[in-house]
C-alpha cells in the first residue's frame, strides 16, 4: 500500500512539473509584426509601398501588424508627401487606408526632430514612438521585416 501510494505522489509531481514546463506565459499571444519602414519614399517609393502592403496583409489574415517609420521613414509625414507615388498608387494614401483597417502607425521622435516635423502635424492616428511604447512593442517580440 505504501509503495502505491509513493508511486501515485511521484507519478503526480511529475506531471503537474510536465504540465508546468510547458506553459510559456511570457510568449505573446497573438502574431505581431513589425514593419520597420526606413526608406525614403521620395527616393524609392516602391519599398515604402511593398511595407505598407504587408503591413495591411498581416492586417487582413489577423495578425497585429504596426508600421514603425524610421530614419528616412518619417518623410511620408512631410508637407508634401501626399504627391509621391508608384504605379499611380498614392503612398500616403495607402498610409492612410491601412491606418484606418486598424494598422498601428509609429514614428521615431528623433528622426522626425532631424527632418524638422512637429508633433502637431501629425495625422491623429500616428503615434510617437517613445521609449515606452516601443519597449512595449518589443516585449511582444514581433516579427520585423524592414523596408
Amino acid at each position: 500500500m505504501r509503495k502505491q501510494l509513493l508511486f501515485l505522489v511521484g507519478a503526480w509531481i511529475f506531471f503537474i512539473g510536465c504540465a508546468a514546463s510547458e506553459r510559456k506565459e511570457d510568449k505573446p499571444t497573438q502574431s505581431t509584426l513589425m514593419i520597420n519602414l526606413i526608406s525614403d519614399a521620395t527616393v524609392n517609393p516602391h519599398s515604402s509601398l511593398m511595407g505598407i502592403h504587408l503591413a495591411e496583409k498581416a492586417h487582413n489574415n489577423g495578425i497585429k501588424a504596426t508600421i514603425f517609420l524610421n530614419v528616412s521613414g518619417v518623410k511620408l509625414l512631410q508637407p508634401g508627401a501626399d504627391t509621391i507615388v508608384f504605379n499611380n498608387q498614392s503612398i500616403v494614401q495607402a498610409l492612410n487606408k491601412v491606418a484606418e483597417k486598424g494598422v498601428e502607425v509609429v514614428a521615431c521622435p528623433h528622426c522626425m526632430e532631424a527632418l524638422g516635423i512637429k508633433k502637431e502635424s501629425l495625422p491623429a492616428y500616428v503615434k510617437i514612438g517613445e521609449e515606452k511604447v516601443m519597449m512595449e512593442k518589443i516585449r511582444n517580440q514581433p516579427t520585423v521585416f524592414t523596408y
